[in-house]
């Protein structure tokens, strides 16, 4: 009795210390190695299927065609232009407004850029693509042309970031005006070499910088650069807020199915919406909501910019997500844990104390394996881990003689 009373309060003290230090990030590493290894083992679960319905993807492709260029002001389509279609989706209350082509038209200005600059104020979250150039070294430094404060780096990488294609300059970066009401990505024009990817990251001076699938991602799932976690390498991805995952290939890349169905809208029914009402009610139904809008002159081009990222966004949003228990069920967890060192110590003797124990701590990490692989359910395994190895311990110790 006196040992299970000992037991409780040693359990009890440690279990709250090591609380604490989980809460403050002590044992992340520890934690984050093993997940990465169930990721790995689960990794088929992270592909969408080609025939995933469109019907619930939050994501809605805005065409500019060029077929219609005469119905714009002009082509590529002007500021006047943006101003119209972005004017139209203000109703619709997007999440995100994404255009990942560089929207920059000389210097000076010309007229209704700051009208079109205007009109992104009230959407919470604007990307807008810097289009850049991958560098001929990866020893030659990039030109970023002063906007190295507006492209945060990534804070937590691991793995090497070698393998990340460098970036070698930034060509051209919207218009000052537009700037000022947005955030910006990096894009990268796509060629033959990279058809069917876009890159996640760019590597520049021994930081990554963010792409605009990125920064839309960030923005969406409301994941801080401070707590993205990017793993480069075998099995890497990208760990975002509420279990959301982007795997990627070791280079940092994602890969586009480009059978991915999005749901796509003319933007010419945005611009006419205050004259007539152009748009039909599955297109409403479309925008309506907390929507990533990605609006692009591709036309119907399947290798377009603008719809290469659509599917992107809308392949990755389509993946299951990891499942973090609740706090309440890693308590379950913890105090099921506390219960086996009881029995370790008040039923074991002490000379298969350490065989016990050492098989507990490898049956709790075999239905943690089991749990992810099946429901992508995930529990670190650090605290239990630890509270079943002390009891192991005092059971070698102060256990049963036979």
């Amino acid at each position: 009795m006196i040992r299970a009373l000992i037991l409780v309060l040693l359990l009890g003290s440690l279990g709250c210390w090591l609380d604490r230090e989980h809460q403050a990030g002590r044992f992340q590493r520890v934690d984050e190695l093993f997940l990465d290894f169930l990721v790995a083992n689960a990794r088929d679960r992270f592909v969408a299927a080609d025939d995933h319905a469109v019907s619930s993807s939050p994501v809605v492709l805005v065409k500019m065609r060029v077929a219609d260029k005469a119905e714009y002001a002009g082509w590529p389509p002007r500021p006047l232009d943006w101003q119209m279609v972005l004017k139209g989706l203000q109703a619709y209350n997007p999440a995100v407004v994404v255009v990942p082509e560089t929207l920059f038209w000389g210097r000076p200005s010309p007229e209704f850029v700051n009208e079109a600059a205007q009109a992104l104020v009230p959407f919470p979250s604007t990307v807008l693509g810097v289009e850049a150039q991958l560098a001929a070294s990866r020893e030659a430094p990039a030109f970023l042309g002063g906007l190295e404060s507006s492209l945060p780096p990534f804070q937590k990488v691991q793995g090497d970031i070698g393998s990340v294609p460098p970036l070698g300059a930034l060509i051209a970066a919207p218009d000052d005006l537009l700037r000022r009401q947005a955030e910006i990505g990096i894009a990268v024009p796509l060629d033959a070499k990279n058809a069917g990817k876009l890159a996640y990251a760019m590597q520049e001076s021994g930081h990554l910088l963010p792409t605009v699938l990125a920064q839309t991602l960030a923005r969406f799932t409301q994941t801080p650069y401070a707590t993205q976690r990017l793993l480069l390498g075998p099995g890497a991805g990208a760990y975002l807020s509420n279990g959301a995952f982007v795997p990627l290939s070791a280079a940092g890349e994602f890969v586009i199915n480009t059978k991915q169905p999005v749901h796509e809208v003319d933007a010419l029914h945005l611009m006419t919406s205050e004259l007539a009402d152009a748009l039909s009610p599955q297109d409403k139904v479309n925008l309506s909501g907390d929507k990533v809008i990605v609006i692009g002159t591709d036309d119907d081009a399947q290798s377009g910019l603008a719809r290469l990222h659509a599917q992107a966004l809308a392949q990755v949003l389509a993946l299951p997500r990891l499942r973090l228990l609740p706090a309440w069920a890693q308590w379950i967890i913890w105090g099921a844990a506390g219960l086996t060192g009881l029995w370790l110590v008040l039923f074991v003797p002490r000379s298969k104390a350490i065989l016990r124990g050492t098989l507990c701590i490898f049956a709790a990490l075999v239905i943690c394996f089991l749990a992810f692989q099946s429901s992508l359910i995930w529990c670190p395994p650090t605290i239990p881990a630890a509270l079943i190895a002390v009891s192991t311990v005092f059971a070698r110790i102060a256990g049963r003689r036979k």
